[in-house]
């Protein structure tokens, strides 16, 4: 029996002063039990009390950077991320490099499997409908996989491309995209910072299932419009939003208003040519709602 059942029971039935004490009494003899604390978080919200909730759920977010191997120098601002995506307070901009190196350097070993099974996730064969719709008979071109994970779409991409480059910020993830056999570069680095290093030019970059880490699309689609060669092609998937701008989900995963894509990508000289409503996977046993979108800037 889970040393948290006593308080559960207690909670269940509204003896919430009892099932309080001893969560409490737990914590102090297991200070880091994540279940004690997850669930003296939940009573304490439901008692109103959030100025004693939100030090313990910055130690669970505390505990859980450290489980995930982020480095000590990035904790405050991981945690601030997960605080925003949980409070639903002012989001940054974007995810904290660090969290997601960390998130996916752990996930690598099992994320096709996870993905492709109980996430049911089609992101990628998604986007390749839309891209092969407007590409036709094209081939032999220069393709770049941006945020390219375990390769997934590489081998999608690889009938269309003469060369095909990834990036990534994890490692862990890089190193299972190259067991593909199918991409001519892989570089580990952030998205942005290197397409405004690059000055190589693409006729097609895609971004599958990438843009849910950052908020702010405008420095990204700047840089890309900037690296896409004379009728190519940005293709990407996000999540749709039904807020204007985007918006950091409980998920810590960001969803975007298409009125808000579309004005990043005009703002840059790109116009969509596929605009497609579409499920990429399933959370928690619910399809998630996403836009399939292919920019062109001729």
């Amino acid at each position: 029996m889970p040393p948290t059942y006593g308080a559960h029971v207690l909670w269940s039935r509204r003896e919430t002063q009892a099932a309080e004490a001893a969560l409490h009494e737990q914590l102090e003899q297991q200070p880091e039990d994540k279940d004690a604390l997850k669930m003296l978080v939940s009573l304490l919200r439901e008692l109103g009390r959030a100025d004693e909730e939100a030090p313990l759920r910055r130690q669970l977010h505390a505990r859980r950077c450290r489980d995930m191997g982020v480095p000590q120098e990035a904790m405050d601002s991981v945690i601030a991320y997960l605080e925003a995506a949980e409070t639903g307070s002012t989001p940054p901009e974007r995810s904290a490099d660090a969290y997601v190196t960390a998130l996916f350097d752990v996930y690598a070993p099992s994320f096709d499997d996870s993905l492709r099974g109980f996430l049911a996730y089609r992101a990628p064969e998604r986007l390749m409908d839309a891209v092969r719709a407007v590409l036709g008979e094209r081939k032999a071109l220069d393709v770049l996989d941006l945020g390219c994970g375990t390769g997934l779409a590489g081998p999608l991409l690889r009938p269309f491309a003469r060369r095909l480059e990834g990036i990534d910020l994890s490692t862990g993830m890089l190193a299972k995209a190259r067991e593909r056999g199918v991409y001519d570069m892989l570089r580990a680095g952030e998205i942005t910072a290197e397409l405004g290093a690059s000055t190589a030019h693409h006729d097609l970059i895609v971004a599958v299932d990438v843009l849910v880490y950052i908020g702010a699309l405008e420095p990204l689609f700047e840089r890309a419009a900037r690296r896409l060669a004379p009728g190519g092609l940005f293709a990407f998937t996000v999540e749709k939003g039904t807020e204007p701008g985007y918006r950091l989900l409980p998920s810590a995963r960001y969803a975007h208003h298409l009125d808000y894509v579309r004005g990043c990508a005009s703002a840059v000289g790109l116009r969509p040519v596929v605009e497609r409503e579409d499920i990429l996977r399933r959370q928690a046993g619910q399809p998630v709602i996403g836009h399939v979108v292919v920019l062109t800037g001729s």
